[in-house]
């Protein structure tokens, strides 16, 4: 502490001492000390910590004030100024000490609060620490933003520049910038004096920020993620309101809240582009239509992955669902939910160059319903920022800015499927190293299977089978529905609903051929098993192909045909002719074939005793039986897809 004169040494003492056994003796001392010795350091500052001490938040007010008028380069004051400061940036967390210097701050006038605040930012040397308290002063008072925001953003983004490496959108100026000063420059709602330039860059590293960070909760989902993402998405809005407002477009643009309707938000976007008063053609017109129709797309597509991710199991480097082509059977009744279409005709002709007919979509669990309306909504949004030349190169410079390729890497595979283009499906797979090995097989062997190249298919379909999850699962109820419409379905990526989904493609691609064998028709009862009885519908037309031949050759019976209605169904077959028809499905027969007049019993006996026997294993898990069909009887399946 500074040194005293004998003279005020003799008055502190006597302060002190009083203060012992009578406090108002000790503050009539420091009263006396003060009123004598009003340039004393160590007078004025004794008289601070005695009210401190006491608990006088007022007084010690009075004191503080004195004392930074005068004294606000004395090394000791410092220490007290940057507690005070301190206390204020931790007020959510405050110990007995910074819970009085908080409530002693309340009690200092306005202008030597702003004091305060201002000269401590100025002394602070470290850069951070300095935004912090510049931040904290914009904080308490707004009026400072015109004088001292500007400043600011320039001294953060300066210093991610200088002492940020590489390509880290979060580090802790950027959160500086984004997640303290810009929503704090948007509540105030002043304009401040920036350049496009330096708001389409603030945007970009919000938007680069916040799409960091929401990354992180798809990949790895806590207790807390849903909270925390909507969060960031509101911060984000937050943001893009600023924007707006320093760039005077569409004060619905940044409209997002808890209670927003998509719907809703999209119609107002077609609105204002169908407007006669738009102007695709000027600037500012198409970069606002492209800026929140991507922010829209991204919160989209945010709430499409996150639901596609949301079941995966640790270390697993794909989605729980994939989007894939449905099947369509007629002799279904129609599926009762309504056509998720495309846009209204009207909108569909300024909006969406590709007229796509109406799409069913389908998913199971019902929970998991909200995956739907959030990716066609991105299509919506794909769409629209693809169908004018002045949105499309906006738009391509903004992803290219923001390094959109993981955001966008399984929705433009499922953007094509939608559209129903499976060749540039391939040409994507192809082009695409890093997505993941076992959706790719399985959108390759579809994409194969619907251009008829079914060989092509199945090579892709073996290959998948070796690389099936543990995860068990279940078959999926809505993987066939009826109409005539197109049928898009979110697979489960569970062991047996892909074996399910892939057996599918060899059955009808078999059925397509035609029966051009025996052994066809074999496979055919085989694969039926899978998606049974889904598949019922289909034995008819098999049992009249037996019954057209006259014969049923298939020697692998004994190994995969194990659903007792099947069974149930040859076997009748079988007696109703009595003997007329010649079955061979026991390897022992080849040489004791039933001849047309039935005459062998033994080998009656044989079939009975083997068809029995197959219903002895109806509770056989399968899909395992499946996929060791599809596995181990390449070549006689390869035949019957030719």
């Amino acid at each position: 502490m500074m040194e005293v004169d004998n003279d005020e040494n003799y008055v502190l003492n006597k302060a002190r001492s009083a203060l012992k056994t009578n406090s108002v003796s000790a503050k009539a001392w420091m009263i006396m000390a003060k009123t004598l010795y009003p340039n004393n350091f160590g007078v004025q500052f004794e008289a601070y910590k005695n009210e401190k001490n006491a608990g006088n938040v007022k007084e010690a007010g009075r004191c503080f004030t004195d004392l930074i008028e005068k004294f606000q380069q004395v090394p000791e004051f410092w220490e007290e100024i940057n507690a005070v400061t301190q206390a204020l940036r931790t007020e959510s967390e405050l110990d007995a000490q910074k819970q009085f210097l908080s409530e002693m701050f309340k009690h200092l006038s306005t202008e030597v609060q702003h004091k305060l605040l201002l000269i401590t930012a100025d002394h602070c040397e470290d850069t951070q620490e300095h935004c912090k308290l510049l931040l904290l002063l914009l904080q308490k008072f707004p009026s400072s933003i015109s004088s001292h925001g500007m400043g600011l953003i320039e001294t953060l983004l300066s210093a991610e520049k200088h002492n940020v490496s590489g390509n880290q959108p979060v580090n802790k100026y950027r959160e500086l910038l984004i997640c303290d000063l810009i929503p704090l420059l948007n509540k105030d709602g002043c304009i401040l004096d920036l350049s496009p330039k330096l708001i389409f860059k603030l945007l970009h590293k919000a938007i680069e920020y916040h799409l960091f960070v929401l990354w992180g909760y798809i990949c790895n989902k806590k207790d807390d993620s849903k909270q925390k993402s909507e969060d960031s998405w509101s911060n984000l809005y937050k943001t893009f309101e600023f924007v707006c407002h320093q760039l005077h477009w569409e004060k619905f643009l940044p409209s997002f809240s808890t209670n927003w309707c998509k719907d809703t938000y999209w119609a107002k976007i077609l609105n204002l582009i169908q407007s006669p008063t738009f102007n695709m053609e000027d600037t500012q017109s198409h970069k606002q239509i492209t800026y929140a129709v991507a922010i829209f797309l991204l919160y989209c597509l945010y709430q499409y992955l996150y639901c596609l991710n949301i079941e995966n199991v640790p270390g697993q480097n794909y989605p729980a669902y994939l989007l894939v082509q449905g099947f369509l059977d007629a002799s279904f009744p129609a599926f009762s939910s309504d056509p998720i279409a495309s846009m209204s005709a009207k909108r569909r002709k300024s909006t969406d160059c590709n007229n796509t007919e109406p799409v069913v979509v389908t998913i199971e669990p019902k929970t998991l319903k909200a995956i739907i309306p959030n990716f066609t909504m991105a299509v919506k949004c794909w769409d629209l920022l693809h169908s004018a030349d002045q949105l499309n190169r906006e738009f391509i410079k903004l992803s290219g800015a923001l390094n959109l390729e993981h955001w966008l890497s399984t929705f433009l595979v499922d953007h094509l499927i939608y559209k129903d283009k499976h060749e540039d499906v391939l040409r994507r797979l192809e082009n695409d190293s890093g997505y993941p090995q076992l959706p790719k097989l399985i959108l390759k062997a579809q994409a194969f299977f619907l251009q008829r190249n079914y060989i092509r298919s199945y090579d892709n379909i073996r290959e998948a089978l070796q690389l099936l999850p543990e995860t068990t699962g279940e078959t999926c109820e809505n993987l066939i529905i009826g109409g005539n419409q197109r049928h898009l379905h979110f697979l489960p990526l569970t062991r047996v609903a892909i074996i399910q989904f892939l057996a599918k493609f060899i059955l009808h691609g078999i059925r397509a051929n035609g029966f051009k064998t025996d052994m066809s028709v074999g496979h055919c009862f085989v694969l039926m098993q899978m998606d049974w009885p889904n598949e019922e519908n289909f034995l008819p037309m098999l049992i009249q192909e037996i019954c057209k031949t006259r014969t049923f050759y298939y020697l692998p019976f004994q190994t995969y045909i194990i659903e007792i209605d099947i069974l149930e169904e040859l076997a009748f077959l079988w007696n109703s002719q009595n003997g007329q028809i010649t079955y061979e499905i026991l390897p022992n027969m080849l040489t004791r074939r039933i001849g047309t007049r039935g005459a062998d019993k033994g080998i009656r006996e044989e079939i009975k005793h083997a068809i029995k026997g197959q219903i002895e294993k109806v509770h056989d898990p399968i899909h395992e039986l499946i996929r060791q069909f599809l596995l181990q009887e390449q070549t006689h399946i390869s035949v019957s897809l030719l």
